[in-house]
């Protein structure tokens, strides 16, 4: 039986919105704190110091007004940044990123589809700058469990993996987990299955920023939680974040590579649709990949529009 989880909410500015599935938050047991939370220069309800500071304890990030300040981050967020975390599980993604100087993520998804809320959406965490600087002033992100490439033992120079880490079994492929990080996820005996396979190989192969991006889909779990998430959001910020994904019309689906517009863009994107290195000390980035399902997020938002009118 899975462990008992009995939070189902999101945060922000202290206001909370049920989400429908379960999410973990930095003050429960067993939840993630942000290492490195910091204050957006577009919210004033706290010390202007904080911004862009050296971090400073936890618990010292508090909000002056929490009602002026969720009005404030209603103006200064209009972007959802996806990522891959090129980590087995949402715990390894956690200790890569309290050895990190400058990262963290306001959520982490991990394979079985648990949600952990590190700390107030409030606060800015630094993950994505996005090819103008000012990426993660606008934006909140989410880290979802995916090894991407590395999962493949001919480009894995991360991890050395001796061999490809999904193995088939019968008509499904399964993400091999070292015993390590099996034991971290929070339903016990869950085996992380992706919710696609692309033909006989099992994983996706496109071009996104130049590279070839070769990996294993998501899971279904994680699917249905990040569409959820993403839904909280919306409804958290009273419908001034939209529920809107990168569409080309001409071909009817999602570029994969960074947008032109990525700065203006109000909706959920992809890492790769805000940072392509074009500006110095800004790398390029990939993610969620070349097997992320777009067209499903983009349905279930429709299905939701459809059922609110």
């Amino acid at each position: 039986m899975p462990k008992p989880i009995a939070n189902q909410c999101i945060v922000a500015c202290g206001r909370t919105v049920d989400i429908g599935t379960p999410v973990v938050l930095w003050n429960q047991p067993g939840g993630y704190r942000c290492p490195h939370p910091r204050g957006r220069s577009g919210c004033h309800q706290h010390d202007p110091e904080w911004n862009d500071a050296p971090t400073h304890p936890f618990d010292t990030y508090q909000i002056a007004n929490t009602e002026h300040a969720l009005e404030e981050l209603k103006q200064a967020v209009h972007q959802l940044i996806l990522h891959y975390d090129v980590c087995y599980t949402s715990h390894h993604c956690h200790d890569v990123l309290q050895q990190s100087a400058a990262m963290g993520s306001h959520f982490y998804l991990d394979l079985d589809g648990t949600l952990y809320q590190t700390c107030d959406l409030y606060w800015k965490t630094n993950t994505a700058p996005a090819d103008d600087g000012k990426g993660n002033e606008r934006s909140i992100h989410v880290e979802m469990a995916n090894l991407s490439w590395q999962a493949r033992a001919e480009e894995s120079d991360l991890y050395h993996a001796k061999q490809d880490l999904y193995v088939r079994h019968g008509k499904r492929w399964r993400l091999q987990l070292p015993d390590a990080y099996r034991n971290t996820l929070r339903t016990p005996g869950f085996h992380a299955h992706p919710a696609r396979a692309h033909g006989e190989r099992g994983y996706f192969s496109r071009r996104i920023n130049g590279r070839i991006v070769r990996m294993w889909d998501f899971t279904e779990e994680q699917y249905q939680a990040l569409i959820r998430l993403c839904i909280g959001v919306h409804e958290l910020f009273d419908g001034h974040f939209p529920l809107k994904v990168p569409l080309d019309k001409n071909t009817g689906r999602t570029p994969l590579d960074r947008l032109r517009n990525f700065a203006s863009f109000r909706g959920i994107l992809g890492h790769a649709h805000v940072q392509a290195g074009t500006a110095p000390g800004v790398k390029c980035k990939y993610d969620p990949g070349s097997a992320f399902d777009w067209g499903r997020l983009r349905r279930a938002f429709e299905a939701y529009r459809r059922n609110a009118s």
